[in-house]
């Protein structure tokens, strides 16, 4: 029976099996020419492909404004309901099918290979974004796609049109639309209480580290001038060498292999991938840092683990940790990273970065600081990822 494990009191009815065309009117953006274009802001935004990625909609990336539009445009404004999905991709990727419903946004107008879904009068647009973005409608998506130039994927307006789709009466709708947007909201507020800390943090470190704000000693005294160093003359550096190929395995009875950057995640080592072969090896405590493009991005590691050539271990205290998360927050690497298209750096830029330094009993004391603000942002992101796991049961549990 279509009916979801999860219901409100006073709703036994099954839902329905129905096509996307029974409960909205969808139809393709159009080629807006591009020398209409204007690069500076103006009266409306063309929505392109590339401004939605992730079922987020990024209105300052690559903008394309006009100043005025025709009676025809004015078919493809945009406005509060309207929902837009990417409609071009990546053979054999899942790289489209990205979706968002407009709320608050004005003068926006959609622009070709992305489909306007308009909800119907039998439809609630909030649940019918839910159910565009449900595994069973974005199989039938993915299914529907269609070879283009090279190895280009499409998806049709006519295609989608025919989806399989099921669905409960408008009240129901509306009535789980409610709790799930209360939910979103309550993970808004989270993700804007994450982002306050941050820029704390980010403002105090600047604070710290331009020693605009100096600690006291334990006599409420001052601590000595800062003095510069070298992070060689701080910390050990040691750089990465990658095993053979032939030693990588997934059998996490080997060692934990870092090779760069997608085997860090929030400061932390998130093992990906194992080696029998050990080259070169980090130690518990150290800190991680990639030297290929993104350069910079760090992470203390808790276990012994090979390092490859696309990260280096730094045996350093909290204090040269946290400076380098600041340095490299404030993208200060990018001045000192090789090569236009794979940026990197070499041994001799890290022992050589110099780093401004003051006492050991400052540095205890900033590294302290820091560290407590660091881990009330972590705690932060546990409540959020516990409400989106939320939302993924609710999801799971209250659609078809």
């Amino acid at each position: 029976m279509n009916v979801p494990q999860l219901r409100f009191d006073g709703f036994n009815e099954e839902w329905e099996v129905k096509k996307l065309s029974d409960v909205a009117i969808t139809k393709g953006g159009f080629a807006f020419p591009s020398q209409r274009f204007k690069n500076e802001k103006s009266n409306y935004q063309v929505i392109k492909m590339g401004n939605l990625y992730n079922n987020k909609l990024d209105l300052d990336r690559s903008p394309s404004y006009l100043e005025s539009i025709s009676n025809r445009d004015q078919e493809y404004l945009l406005n509060e309901g309207d929902i837009i999905i990417t409609l071009t991709g990546t053979v054999h990727k899942t790289d489209f099918g990205y979706s968002h419903m407009i709320t608050n946004e004005k003068n926006l107008l959609v622009n070709q290979r992305l489909a306007l879904v308009k909800s119907k009068a039998n439809s609630d647009s909030f649940f019918l974004l839910n159910l565009i973005r449900h595994k069973r409608f974005l199989q039938q998506f993915f299914t529907s796609s269609i070879g283009g130039t090279g190895n280009q994927a499409n998806v049709s307006t006519k295609a989608m049109e025919g989806f399989s789709i099921v669905t409960p009466s408008l009240l129901e709708q509306k009535k789980i639309s409610n709790f799930f947007t209360l939910l979103n909201n309550r993970i808004s507020k989270q993700q804007e209480k994450i982002e306050k800390l941050e820029q704390f943090k980010k403002g105090m470190m600047q604070k710290i580290f331009s020693q605009e704000l100096r600690f006291k000693d334990e006599d409420g005294g001052e601590f000595p001038e800062w003095v510069e160093k070298k992070l060689g003359e701080m910390a050990e550096v040691v750089m990465g060498q990658s095993p053979k190929g032939e030693n990588y395995s997934t059998d996490n009875q080997n060692t934990v292999l870092i090779q760069g950057n997608a085997d860090m995640k929030s400061g932390k080592v998130v093992p990906r991938i194992y080696t029998s072969e050990v080259t070169k090896a980090c130690l518990p405590g150290d800190i991680i840092m990639s030297v290929r493009a993104p350069v910079g991005e760090i992470a203390l590691t808790d276990k012994t683990a090979c390092i490859g050539r696309g990260v280096c271990a730094i045996r350093g205290n909290m204090f040269v940790y946290h400076f380098l998360s600041y340095f490299n927050l404030i993208k200060a690497w990018n001045s000192l990273s090789q090569g236009s298209t794979f940026e990197s750096v070499n041994g001799d830029d890290i022992k050589t970065l110099t780093i401004p330094a003051p006492s050991i009993k400052e540095q205890e004391k900033i590294a302290e600081y820091l560290t407590k603000l660091e881990k009330k942002v972590e705690k932060e992101k546990e409540k959020l990822m516990v409400l989106e796991e939320q939302k993924r049961g609710f999801m799971q549990g209250m659609f078809v």
